[in-house]
């Protein structure tokens, strides 16, 4: 256990969307001090209309970051989380729209963040990956580019398999996410959609260096399923092999793999869309250390009004997740 004299450690999340969100939900109940590096790249629904209408740095993924970390009851986190149904404002977020008035106000999405941390007596940080706004493209096997994230996670049935992602433009990494990977105890990456959530963080200019250069524990939490079009038939080999090109997979410390089977119904309905759950081939020499718990949220997620688009139903559980998260930084594991 860690000596009561010694600081909070400090956890350092990286990714976005709902996987980043679980994280980060269960995490602000210990006793750990918490930041999130979040994507830029976001650019489908609501955060893509206020993108291209407003000129801001894509809002969604930080508010889904602010929203987990927000003090306050449910009620706070269900108007960040509300999205308008019909007329002008239909499929936008209201957290979304704040976060968009606030860099208006403000200049920039930094300060904007900023501004939200005190409104929303925000406990912990949360970080844009970078200060510049970019575009993610995905490059096929058949050559074919795909640009932007929205269009990559499309679930186009046929589509030939990814064979990188890039930037463009490049962009730099926000200093204070660098000093964050620098100082934390531990870095969490994942879960999350592998080509759109973690690689696009993965990609900015100096996180990789940052990652590689810190002694904070390195945490992989692996998805429960695939994704039609982005990670289909991926075991949990090739999911920690995907990241080579982006960041060293043996620079990994754990990787934490759900062990409990999903409820037949629920993988019924993934099945006929071509997914799966992630199929467990670790052998007993990896360079990591593999962590395999029961991590799977006994319910499942039902979709929202006004959202336009298709996400996982299916969850970790907060506070199971956070329980073997904290377990690992503290060295039980």
């Amino acid at each position: 256990m860690i000596d009561i004299k010694k600081a909070r450690p400090s956890i350092v999340v990286l990714g976005g969307g709902t996987g980043t969100f679980t994280v980060l939900s269960g995490l602000k109940y210990l006793a750990v001090d918490l930041t999130a590096i979040v994507s830029i790249a976001d650019d489908g629904g609501s955060t893509g209309r206020l993108r291209d209408e407003q000129g801001v740095l894509p809002p969604g993924d930080i508010r889904q970051c602010l929203a987990a970390l927000a003090e306050g009851d449910d009620a706070l986190r269900r108007l960040l989380n509300f999205r308008f149904s019909g007329g002008e404002l239909d499929g936008h977020n209201f957290g979304n729209l704040l976060i968009t008035a606030l860099q208006k106000m403000y200049g920039s999405a930094e300060s904007a963040v900023k501004m939200a941390h005190k409104i929303l007596r925000v406990r912990g940080r949360v970080i844009p990956v970078s200060a510049q706004s970019s575009t993610l493209y995905a490059e096929l096997e058949d050559m074919t580019v795909v640009e932007g994230e929205h269009a990559i996670d499309d679930p186009v049935s046929m589509r030939s398999p990814i064979s990188r992602c890039f930037l463009d433009p490049v962009v730099l990494a926000n200093p204070d996410a660098v000093d964050a990977i620098m100082e934390a105890d531990a870095i969490v990456l994942g879960p999350g959609d592998l080509h759109t959530s973690l690689i696009p963080v993965l990609l900015v200019e100096g996180i990789r260096t940052a990652l590689e250069g810190t002694k904070a524990k390195k945490i992989f939490v692996m998805n429960l399923v695939s994704k039609k079009a982005q990670t289909e038939g991926y075991t949990a080999r090739r999911f920690v092999g995907s990241l080579d090109p982006y960041y060293d997979s043996a620079d990994l410390d754990y990787v934490i793999i759900n062990n409990q089977p999903i409820p037949p119904r629920t993988l019924e309905r993934y099945t006929k869309v071509g997914e799966g759950p992630v199929v467990d081939d670790f052998q007993d020499d990896e360079h990591f250390q593999v962590v395999r718990e029961d991590v799977l949220s006994g319910s499942v997620a039902k979709p929202v009004n006004g959202d336009r688009l298709s996400r996982n139903l299916l969850r970790h559980d907060q506070m199971k997740l956070a329980k073997v998260i904290l377990e690992i930084v503290e060295g039980v594991r």
